[in-house]
């Protein structure tokens, strides 16, 4: 199994380097017929903030990429199921990252998340720390 960096994930769906897109592309095929690609949680919680912020790019369409990355043969996410339940409760006002952050809190047995972030505050998921 080999890992990929955010970079290399990035240039392959997005297409944007045509070079690198198309080395980034070969070099995922190849090693999730083989050996496999393992995706660490960090990598899919970046490739969604590097997706969602491209040009050209809805929220709605990085989100369909990364429910695709995660349905993909061959290719192993850190999490898998925590993840597909992260996504699973993203909306416009909590992301994939916020949910992921309450979720592996909540799997640790954490009492509650402290935040200064009113929308988390707002979904009940988190309470405000106030300064």
């Amino acid at each position: 199994m080999i890992g990929l960096d955010t970079n290399v994930w990035a240039r392959a769906i997005l297409g944007d380097d045509p070079k690198q897109s198309r080395a980034a592309r070969e070099a995922i095929k190849a090693a999730a017929a083989g050996q496999g690609v393992f995706v660490p949680l960090l990598v899919f919680v970046e490739l969604g903030w590097v997706l969602g912020s491209a040009p050209g790019w809805t929220a709605s369409r990085a989100h369909q990429a990364l429910e695709t990355l995660l349905g993909t043969a061959g290719v192993d996410v850190e999490s898998a199921a925590t993840v597909r339940e992260a996504l699973g409760n993203s909306t416009s006002s909590i992301g994939l990252a916020d949910n992921l952050i309450v979720l592996s809190t909540q799997g640790r047995g954490c009492a509650k998340v402290l935040t200064f972030d009113a929308k988390l505050v707002r979904t009940g998921k988190a309470e405000l720390l106030k300064a």
